[in-house]
């Protein structure tokens, strides 16, 4: 049963909690890329600026009333007498280049850094309709997640609902729950990301740990191999008397270890070798088509401004 939504709300309070049979599972990385988003809105303002708010759509998979939501991406907008209109054709265009990478993945809805929701957001909702009949809003509440003293995060899921209110029929937002869901790549992710320091080091991340762990006892079997080495070599050349025990367990760990000179290991080998220089081409490529995507956004911001002084002129 629900209850009528209060004066100037746009949220529609449902008893016991509401969100019907809707099952959420949110992936870190959407978090993730939220904050990011914010943060570096924020950055550009002047200190003394109140909070910027951004917005953004969200990516996922839907099967019946179950939603998954793993990424997503900025949008852009423009205020317009006071009123947010997101720039549809770059959302459309947006979507079918993450159709490309991920075909799975369908637009889900679309979320926004606010204090809560407000009246306005009806309007911006409801601009999504035309790429999906029934988005879900996520709310990232940035004042919250300062002033909060409890340890929940301050994210907040709506999905939308049509009443009559007042004889009219009115869309409302109704709360719904999620749940975090996260594979074991994520967490290690995030955790080294929620431990990274402000010099740009990560110290106690359980990956910085992990490789520490792997780096020291690389080091620690590859002091050991030189010594034997050596031990060997002195026998050969006379230098040390032949001690058949240590000859014996030096043969017999000899044996055990993995031929590499195999077709097999060769060949396993090579698929290895080529998979780390195509993760590292492209990576290369990313890291470049960035750098290029960033001095593109500069000429244009400049070329703008240089049109515009023209102009005044």
């Amino acid at each position: 049963m629900a209850a009528a939504p209060a004066k100037n709300s746009a949220v529609l309070e449902r008893e016991g909690g509401g969100g019907g049979a809707l099952q959420i599972d949110l992936h870190p990385l959407v978090i993730i890329n939220i904050s990011d988003h914010f943060t570096r809105a924020k950055i550009e303002l002047p200190v003394s600026s109140p909070p910027p708010r951004v917005i953004g759509a969200l990516l996922g998979v839907q099967n019946g009333r179950e939603i998954e939501i793993s990424n997503s991406f900025e949008l852009v907008y423009h205020t317009i007498d006071g009123n947010i209109v997101v720039d549809t054709d770059y959302l459309k265009s947006k979507q079918e280049q993450f159709k490309k990478v991920f075909p799975t993945n369908d637009f889900l809805g679309w979320y926004s850094t606010s204090t809560g929701v407000q009246l306005s957001d009806i309007a911006i909702h409801k601009q999504f309709l035309e790429v999906n009949e029934s988005p879900i809003y996520l709310v990232l509440d940035v004042v919250a997640a300062h002033t909060s003293t409890t340890r929940d995060l301050p994210i907040s899921v709506f999905e939308s609902e049509l009443h009559v209110v007042q004889d009219q029929p009115t869309m409302l937002f109704v709360k719904v729950p999620y749940r975090i869901q996260t594979g074991e790549a994520e967490r290690i992710g995030v955790d080294h990301v929620a431990r990274v320091t402000p010099a740009g080091g990560a110290e106690g991340s359980q990956l910085t740990t992990h490789l520490m762990s792997l780096h020291n006892a690389v080091k620690m079997l590859n002091t050991r191999v030189k010594g034997l080495h050596t031990f060997l070599g002195a026998i050969e050349a006379g230098k040390v008397p032949v001690d058949h025990g240590i000859l014996r367990q030096t043969a017999s760990l000899c044996n055990i270890l993995p031929a590499i000179d195999t077709q097999v290991f060769q060949e396993d080998f090579l698929k290895e070798y080529n998979d780390v220089l195509l993760i590292t081409y492209l990576a290369g490529i990313t890291k470049g088509t960035s750098a290029i995507n960033e001095l593109v956004d500069k000429y244009n911001i400049t070329y703008e401004r240089q049109t515009r002084r023209r102009g005044y002129m």
